[in-house]
């Protein structure tokens, strides 16, 4: 059984029409030499960061399934007999206690679901309910619904609720960003803009993707004080304890933590327990599962800090440690070292590695040019084990950015590697003329691996053999015709 290698160039895509063309056969030679030789395809990706991108890969999803849970619990009104949602209410009503409620923003079904919410809780309190919202969304296309969806919140679900402050989520994993959200939540200081339809023009035209908006606040009077609730609207496994321990080390105006009552919609991670609403829903179908399935073992390599929400996608949505899947930190550089990188695959027990690139961190333009050089020297190494028929390469990338960056003259311009993904199989046997490959997704990429590990998987995979009829027309190497007619399962 032969090694298969996903290397994943994460951030790259098929460039759209209004990118400024980054990628080229003189930066990516062996990339470029690799789609016209071997068998090439483009997959369907429209996901802008790993996370989404490996839920995608593992379970086939293209959203998490919390929403499902909530969109379930509405349809039968259940939601409102929720007993945290009902604590949170009485807790409300109590003295003058206000609500607030930190909506990680990710796409137009979190607000509606949020409205949802917040209708059933203004019903039963008459105290203000504040939404500071949190912006996930990595697009500059997404701006017409920002828009629409500030409006229903600030204007359109009555005088008691209204928008405190609004930021980008990058700035919540940043600390010295994090303490000026802390401050303005704790003093009202700050960027204040009541005209959200001015500032979302601004937001537009200055081309700044939403999740790394500054912090701004719409509204006044938002400032926690003690006493109040603290609903954290997540989707995901969001990390609260910095925004925990900040708050209570702030040194703007005394509050006594304590007095403050918290609460989540999923579970979150806090060094304190938070009550919630609802659990997490786990797949049925995901990668470690098929590994099982075909007995097989992974390598993943990645940053360290990525690791543990790869494994949560890998293992169905569960933070479990699975003996089929092992991670190895590449935060010394050592996968842009061939001989290094080589070393690794050639003495590891894994006959499934998946190897983690990625562009999107990427400041400048041209610093996404000398990194896909530096991989591109990789992939030529790689090709060499291919050639010896020893592993079978697959190169590919789980989603794309999009966004806007300078070069190193200072000139802006748009990197747009969205919608589209490559995907290339490298293999001694996959030939052009006796090979073809389907279009379809990353899921469906990891099943064609999965299936190229062991026959037996009974998922279908990408690759395709060519009809009889179309493989007469052309003629294949001596080898190649060998190899088919009494082909080991690979």
């Amino acid at each position: 059984m032969k090694k298969n290698i996903l290397l994943l160039i994460n951030g790259f895509g098929i460039e759209q029409s209004d990118s400024i063309n980054v990628y080229s056969e003189t930066l990516m030679p062996n990339m470029d030499r690799l789609t016209k030789e071997k068998l090439f395809v483009s997959l369907a990706s429209k996901d802008l960061d790993y996370k989404d991108g490996y839920r995608k890969f593992s379970i086939g999803i293209n959203e998490s399934l919390t929403y499902s849970i909530i969109e379930n619990n509405f349809s039968n009104s259940v939601y409102k007999n929720n007993q945290l949602l009902k604590y949170i209410e009485a807790k409300t009503n109590e003295d003058n206690n206000r609500l607030h409620v930190f909506c990680y923003w990710e796409n137009d079904r979190t607000i509606s679901q949020l409205s949802v919410f917040l209708k059933e809780i203004s019903l039963n309190t008459s105290h203000m309910i504040y939404v500071h919202l949190i912006l996930c969304q990595k697009s500059l296309s997404v701006y017409k619904s920002v828009e629409r969806s500030l409006t229903l919140l600030n204007y359109e679900l009555g005088n008691t609720i209204k928008i405190g402050m609004v930021t980008g989520e990058n700035y919540i994993t940043n600390i010295l960003c994090f303490r000026d959200i802390i401050k303005t939540f704790v003093t009202e200081a700050g960027e204040k803009w009541k005209d959200l339809t001015k500032k979302v023009d601004v937001l537009t035209r200055t081309k700044t993707i939403p999740n790394q908006t500054r912090t701004f606040s719409v509204n006044n009077g938002f400032a926690i004080k003690e006493g109040d609730q603290v609903l954290f609207f997540n989707y995901n496994n969001v990390d609260v304890n910095l925004f925990m321990t900040e708050l209570a080390n702030q040194k703007y105006r005394a509050i006594d933590v304590t007095k403050l009552n918290f609460y989540s919609l999923f579970p979150v991670k806090c060094n304190i327990q938070i009550p919630f609403m609802y659990n997490y829903a786990i797949s049925s179908t995901y990668a470690a599962g098929a590994l099982k399935a075909i007995e097989a073992k992974c390598l993943v390599i990645d940053l360290k800090e990525k690791c543990p929400y790869i494994n949560y996608y890998l293992t169905g949505l569960r933070n479990n440690v699975d003996e089929n899947i092992r991670y190895m930190a590449s935060d010394s550089g050592f996968i842009y070292e061939p001989s290094q990188l080589l070393q690794i695959i050639n003495s590891s027990n894994e006959n499934f590695i998946i190897i983690n690139y990625e562009i999107d961190t990427c400041k400048l333009v041209d610093d996404i040019s000398e990194r896909l050089k530096k991989i591109d020297i990789v992939i030529g190494e790689l090709d060499k084990l291919v050639s010896e028929n020893k592993i079978t390469l697959f190169i590919s990338s789980l989603y794309g950015i999009e966004k806007e960056m300078y070069n190193s003259k200072h000139e802006v311009g748009k990197v747009n590697f969205s919608v589209r993904v490559p995907l290339v199989v490298d293999d001694y046997y996959f030939n052009k003329t006796g090979y073809t490959l389907n279009e379809g997704t990353v899921y469906d990429l990891a099943n064609t691996i999965y299936k190229n590990i062991n026959s037996k998987y009974n998922i279908d995979g990408l690759i395709k053999k060519k009809s009889g009829l179309l493989s007469f027309l052309y003629k294949k190497p001596k080898k190649v015709k060998e190899a088919d007619d009494g082909k080991a399962s690979v």
